[in-house]
């Protein structure tokens, strides 16, 4: 239940503000329905999974697979593993109808796997389509390359119409961010990419950066060359069990935990991403040993990191993962340490039954030494060389799912994570989640279910459901009770946190209505840091979608937060959508009204942005936010896309703080991206 004094804020905003969602509501009747997996990402969202590294690189990812859909009658139990919606058992029931029945002829058979619910099926035919080619072996030849290989260039510039502080004095380079990719692929059996990057203030073609951009990421992988599962040269992302000792993939939140269920991975993809960080850069291999169920796959990383070096020697105190190099400081911490990595993963698999084993070792030329002043970095990972091993488990029965991975540092500190999934019926499923990382446990590539953010100092159980009780309406809800042994930032002593949600989704024909309310309590210090007090945070989401007319939609959204600490802070964002797609014009408009009492009660409004770039702003304070992005098809292949973005602030004469610091009230920026397909 909210808080009284939530309450009163809601009777606030219900007679004073009610003019503006009714003048929202006004502004259109329809709005181009969105592409299905952009809105289920968005409702996969929350503050934690947005504020993370990872949720950007999952939209890179999940937008390159929508662009290059799988041919699903070719497509590999690997492949379709990459898929981070899916769940072992669906996996199991796809593979087993297409060996049972051959090809699928149309996306209507879909509906003859039970497991797959009729918004995964939708979601489903955004990565795949249905091929009818005959299954190559070997090498592709090079007349089929030249004949059925996809080949794209793009690129985009985002121009700001204002100037920050640093643009004026301290930024290197100019105030443009811009991007160019190239793409070559051979349906999912080969691929090849390159990207240069580019942040806004970095220098180019000078000030250290005399190839031109501050940083380039190229990949070359091919699948399925006889017992070559797949080879990776270049930068190349891994995923091993539940990501005890590496994750460079998919890492979604404990929502999406419901839809996947808990489901291991371990895939080699190319590094696609504008990211800096997760990657590796060499060669890995996965070889499947002839005539048995066994394979295995080596790899090797030799790749430059950034860092902030200690003051009295050369050693590491921090490894940096945000890659802005704007300022001669920032240069300064650019590749000065030399991170080489090596492992191996064995893995054997008969139907339903997967076991695997882990062995990972990474070296840094500089030992890496963060500071311990601080009690709650005492444990930070410390050295020169990591080592980690690890086994992990997993078994898919007809309605029973069980996954794990139980991993060990050079240290012989331990960490485990497990997880077992029941779905007695097809309209309810039930998912239960364990895991314990030690707080000595040390490992430089560990990205997995998490609340604190580190595979490190936590101990937790999770319980999710989904129930639907009729064909329209679904319910989910979670529990997450986490509890950290060793102190943490901001709290001197052991805590816990305990997180709760539940969602509701009405879908009849035109309308999809949605439902959610978060509970989120978190221990902190108090202020002279003599005993904790709780920090309750609740935030609540309704949205209605509509398609009511051919190639249309409408969405409104009204978004709350209210957070108790050491003050009451409330927060409420009302928001309009409307899109439309009529001929070779597609065009995106959109509307927010945000009101916050402080930071403390931020929220984020997702809008659409041209193709590979995430938008999920955060606005705190008082303003408005909108947008118009149209697409426009001018040839064939070509298209070019067009974004201008303003928000407005009335609570400030300034915007951000330091060398970001915008003398104005408002902001404006333009983002045009080209994209030829040949």
């Amino acid at each position: 239940m909210f808080h009284a004094e939530c309450l009163i804020y809601f009777s606030t905003f219900a007679g004073m503000k009610r003019y503006l969602l009714l003048l929202l509501l006004c502004t259109s009747t329809v709005c181009q329905a969105q592409d299905d997996w952009q809105q289920a990402f968005r409702q996969l969202s929350d503050v934690e999974d947005l504020e993370s590294e990872a949720w950007e690189e999952n939209y890179e990812a999940l937008a390159d697979l929508a662009e290059h859909p799988l041919d699903l009658n070719q497509a590999t139990r690997e492949d379709l593993e990459a898929l981070p919606f899916l769940s072992d058992q669906q996996v199991e029931d796809i593979m087993a109808y297409r060996y049972r029945h051959g090809e699928l002829l149309t996306a209507g058979e879909l509906q003859m796997i039970p497991s797959l619910s009729y918004e995964q099926r939708q979601l489903l035919l955004n990565f795949v389509f249905l091929g009818h080619q005959k299954k190559e072996q070997g090498l592709p030849r090079l007349d089929s390359l030249w004949s059925w290989g996809k080949q794209e260039v793009s690129g985009s510039l985002n121009v700001p119409f204002y100037r920050r502080r640093g643009d004026k004095n301290g930024y290197l380079g100019y105030p443009y961010k811009h991007t160019l990719r190239y793409k070559f692929r051979y349906g999912t059996r080969l691929q090849f990419g390159l990207l240069g990057t580019q942040d806004a203030g970095e220098p180019f073609f000078s000030a250290g950066n005399n190839w031109g951009y501050d940083h380039y990421a190229w990949h070359f992988i091919v699948r399925r060359m006889g017992c070559i599962e797949a080879l990776a040269v270049g930068q190349y992302r891994l995923s091993f069990g539940m990501g005890l000792t590496m994750n460079g993939g998919f890492s979604l939140g404990k929502l999406a935990m419901l839809q996947n269920l808990g489901r291991t991975s371990n895939t080699i993809r190319p590094n696609t991403s504008r990211m800096t960080s997760g990657y590796m850069q060499g060669a890995a291999a996965t070889i499947r040993i002839p005539n048995t169920s066994f394979s295995v796959t080596a790899y090797a990383s030799l790749r430059p990191i950034d860092a902030t070096l200690n003051k009295t020697d050369s050693t590491a105190a921090t490894l940096l993962t945000d890659g802005y190099h704007r300022t001669p400081a920032e240069m300064q911490k650019k590749h000065n340490v030399t991170e080489t990595d090596a492992g191996l993963h064995l893995s054997y698999r008969t139907g339903g039954l997967h076991l695997g084993g882990t062995l990972t070792y990474t070296h840094l030329n500089r030992r890496l030494q963060p500071d311990t002043k601080q009690l709650y970095r005492r444990h930070y990972p410390a050295g020169s060389d990591f080592m980690n091993a690890a086994i992990d488990y997993r078994y898919a029965a007809h309605r029973v799912a069980l996954n794990g991975e139980t991993a060990i540092d050079g240290h012989g500190s331990v960490a485990t994570i497990n997880s077992l999934s029941y779905q007695p019926a097809g309209t309810f499923t039930i998912v239960a989640l364990q895991r314990y990382y030690s707080y000595r446990y040390m490992s430089l590539h560990a990205r997995s279910f998490a609340e604190g953010g580190r595979t490190q100092n936590e101990s937790g159980i999770y319980l999710g459901t989904t129930w639907r009780p009729t064909r329209r309406l679904q319910l989910s809800a979670y529990t997450d009770y986490a509890w950290f042994a060793w102190p943490k930032y901001l709290i001197s002593q052991s805590s816990y946190s305990w997180d709760n949600m539940l969602t509701a989704t009405y879908t009849a024909r035109q309308w999809t209505a949605s439902a959610r309310y978060r509970l989120h309590i978190r221990q902190r210090d108090n202020a002279d840091k003599t005993a904790l007090t709780n920090r309750a945070e609740q935030r609540g989401r309704l949205a209605l979608t509509t398609t009511a007319v051919q190639g249309f939609s409408l969405h409104t959204q009204l978004d709350l937060a209210y957070t108790d600490y050491d003050s009451h802070d409330f927060g409420y964002m009302v928001s309009q959508r409307v899109s439309s797609k009529q001929g070779g014009v597609k065009w995106d408009a959109g509307v927010g009204y945000f009101h916050t009492d402080s930071y403390n009660a931020r929220l984020y409004l997702y809008e659409r942005a041209p193709l590979y770039q995430m938008a999920f702003p955060m606005f705190y304070g008082e303003g408005i936010r909108y947008w118009l992005m149209a697409q426009l098809n001018l040839l064939p292949g070509l298209a070019v896309t067009a974004k201008l973005g303003v928000t407005n602030y009335f609570d400030r004469a300034t915007i951000g703080t330091d060398k970001q610091l915008i003398d104005h009230s408002s902001m404006a920026d333009l983002n045009i991206q080209v994209i030829y397909k040949f």
